[in-house]
Formats: structure tokens, C-alpha cells, sequence
């Protein structure tokens, strides 16, 4: 049975040159990765949120998340690519 996966984060301090927070899925357990990059290759985009104020909670609920083990990220964007991003600390499990 398909569920629904909530997701929150903390807005960065200074939010004047970011366009977007884009959240990326990836199939498995990534927590330990430390280049974001390779987070993203292979990731399915589920969001572009518009950004909020700062140090603002933001949160994203992706609907119809099938059973599997996940591993979520959301990155700062604007129009020179990705800026700084943070990995769930745990997968999210949906049985």
C-alpha cells in the first residue's frame, strides 16, 4: 500500500540568492554519502519547493511513495546550480 512521506527542514540563515530547495529520492540506504552530487545521480527530483523565509521550517509531502527503503535530500538552487544540501539522517522505510 502506497503511504505518504512528510519531510521538514530549517531554511538557511541567509536566503537571498536561493530560487529553489529541490527534493531528490533515491532508492536504498545513502546517509553516508558525502558528495552531493553523487546523491543526486541516480535520485528521481520528487519537488521544487519555492524557498521560504529564513531559518523558516519548510516541509514537503510526496504522496504515493510505493514500499522500499529511501533515502530523501533537499538542496539550495538558483541559477548557477545546486548550493549547499543535507541528506536524512536515516532511510525511511514504507512497508
Amino acid at each position: 500500500m502506497a503511504k505518504n512521506i512528510k519531510l521538514s527542514w530549517t531554511n538557511p540563515a541567509t536566503v537571498s540568492d536561493i530560487d529553489t530547495i529541490e527534493v531528490y529520492r533515491k532508492s536504498g540506504d545513502h546517509t553516508a554519502e558525502s558528495n552531493m552530487e553523487t546523491f543526486r545521480s541516480g535520485a528521481s527530483l520528487v519537488a521544487s519547493e519555492a524557498v521560504g523565509s529564513a531559518n523558516a521550517s519548510q516541509e514537503y509531502t510526496e504522496s504515493g511513495v510505493t514500499a522500499g527503503e529511501y533515502t530523501y535530500g533537499a538542496f539550495s538552487k538558483n541559477a548557477g546550480g545546486f548550493g549547499p544540501g543535507d541528506l536524512t539522517d536515516s532511510t525511511i522505510t514504507v512497508t
